[in-house]
């Protein structure tokens, strides 16, 4: 015998019928949104390649155990695919640009490194700069 007090509000209690929530699904969306957030840093987008390409991996897995499964979550499974592709393909562009730049730039570059390394005194160091950010290609 359950007994409740005047005024207290009963328990809560799962209802049967409630579907469960995919794990992996949560797992791919918050990958593919740090990886998307990483992409568009210029600094971080290195770390984007492989976050966005676990996040597409895990948020198929995910959708393919959701439907074997009945798991609710299906749209975060599909959203970290999406976010994962987004932040692959943004790294991925990032990624050539600055290879590019850096293979039109290499013998800029190297002139610039002798430059300084000759340079005796500030003057020279200027002078150094100077030329390097005239001869530099976009």
């Amino acid at each position: 015998m359950d007994t409740q007090l005047p005024g207290s509000v009963p328990p809560f209690a799962a209802s049967p019928s409630a579907r469960p929530s995919n794990g992996l699904a949560v797992a791919a969306l918050v990958l593919g949104v740090a990886s998307l957030v990483a992409a568009v840093s210029f600094v971080l987008f290195p770390l984007a390649l492989p976050g966005g390409l676990f996040a597409a991996i895990l948020g198929s897995i995910a959708v393919s155990r959701g439907r074997s499964r009945g798991a609710t979550n299906h749209g975060q499974a599909v959203a970290g695919i999406v976010c994962g592709i987004l932040a692959l393909v943004v790294a991925v562009v990032f990624a050539v640009r600055i290879g590019t730049f850096v293979a039109n730039n290499t013998s800029v570059f190297t002139m610039f490194d002798n430059c300084i390394a000759k340079a005796g005194d500030r003057s020279a160091v200027s002078n150094c700069i100077a030329r390097f950010a005239n001869d530099v290609r976009p």
